[in-house]
């Protein structure tokens, strides 16, 4: 299994800085406050695009014309909208596009992160994809039990997932990822670059259409 440095130092530092939810639609009922702001605006106006990184979880060609790296979190309601978006989108332009994902665990949301670690645990046996369907099908079974549950049903290893769950590796990979998103700026879910361009929040389905459209014919 390939290791990780461990961030150390920096990522305790860095989390303490403020990371937020995005929506482009009025949130859902009583949400936590950092799904109310900041406004994606503000978000567009900071964040910085980047080549993603060759070992993150994706799916489509290596050399699609358009690549859409996604930031998200497991827990985040406005990430769920968004993996939707996602979804639609590798159903309309398959190999066309190129879909990269993220981990951005908000410290808000208690169980985001062991559901980024578990994702990357399911990555491992090759099934992050179904695991991150799954994840964002059931926002609330994001517990250790649950994740374990998932994993059986999915038919993984259980026992070498519950292994990579204890192990340092997904842990140090999380911690890279957030240590990025910070030097990037990428302080709010979901976040999203379409070949280097940002779309900040849920954003409705044509305004991705509309920006891959371009980019697919220029």
């Amino acid at each position: 299994m390939k290791s990780f440095l461990s961030a150390g130092a920096a990522v305790v530092a860095l989390l303490g800085m403020s990371m937020h939810a995005v929506a482009s639609t009025p949130p859902p009922t009583n949400p936590p406050e950092d799904c109310k702001r900041p406004r994606a605006e503000a978000v567009e106006t900071q964040a910085l695009a980047a080549t993603p990184r060759t070992d993150a979880p994706a799916v489509g060609r290596a050399d699609a014309p358009v690549t859409v790296e996604v930031w998200s979190d497991f827990q985040c309601s406005f990430c769920a909208r968004g993996a939707d978006t996602v979804k639609a989108l590798r159903e309309k332009y398959g190999q066309q596009v190129r879909i990269v994902f993220r981990q951005k665990p908000l410290p808000s949301h208690p169980n985001a992160r062991l559901a980024a670690i578990a994702s990357m645990a399911a990555h491992e046996q090759g099934k992050f994809w179904e695991f991150h369907d799954a994840l964002f099908a059931h926002q609330d079974a994001l517990d250790r039990a649950s994740l374990e549950a998932l994993a059986g049903k999915l038919n993984l290893d259980v026992e070498r997932f519950r292994r990579a769950l204890d192990s340092s590796t997904w842990n140090n990979y999380v911690d890279m990822e957030l240590v990025e998103s910070q030097r990037r700026k990428v302080n709010a879910t979901p976040t999203f670059f379409v070949n280097g361009q940002i779309i900040a929040g849920a954003q409705p389905l044509n305004v991705f259409t509309r920006t891959i459209d371009a980019a697919l014919a220029r």
